[in-house]
């Protein structure tokens, strides 16, 4: 379990150097109260299908002919808010970008900070991935080292 506990940490490390979380997230990650705790693997399945949905709702309201904007905004709002909150600083980043473009009103920028915040995200989600089985199998062994 020791390795494992490693190589999450690492993991943990190495998206924090790369700039896709900040402190947030490892504060996110200690509210752990035991080895044995899904929260983290709850916290993780929970923010990545909340994001998947509000950009599949971002996309559908953009291939309108007529945009919502005021619509677009609340959904950016709720994905940057989240975001913010799960440590996720690029994408909150990003999300900045795309409130800005919705403000000038601007199609072509809203359509390029789209795209960015999903690149930022769908990064962020690969990374996420490997910590939520790294994180599982923490939990698994822990579990089965405490039943025998």
């Amino acid at each position: 379990m020791k390795s494992l506990k490693l190589q999450l940490s690492e993991t943990l490390k190495s998206m924090k150097q790369q700039g896709l979380v900040d402190d947030q997230f490892s504060l996110v990650y200690s509210m752990k109260t035991s080895i044995e705790d899904h929260f983290f693997i709850e916290i993780i399945s929970e923010f990545c299908t909340c994001a998947r949905e509000d950009f599949k709702l971002l996309t559908q309201i953009m291939n309108e002919e007529v945009w919502n904007y005021d619509l677009m905004k609340e959904y950016v709002y709720k994905v940057k808010g989240s975001s913010s909150s799960f440590g996720a600083c690029t994408m909150a980043a990003a999300l900045t970008a795309f409130e800005r473009a919705i403000d000038s009103a601007s199609k072509e920028d809203c359509l390029k900070a789209l795209k960015q915040a999903q690149r930022e995200f769908n990064a962020l989600q690969e990374k996420l991935h490997a910590c939520l089985q790294l994180e599982r199998r923490v939990v698994l062994s822990a579990i089965e080292g405490a039943t025998l």
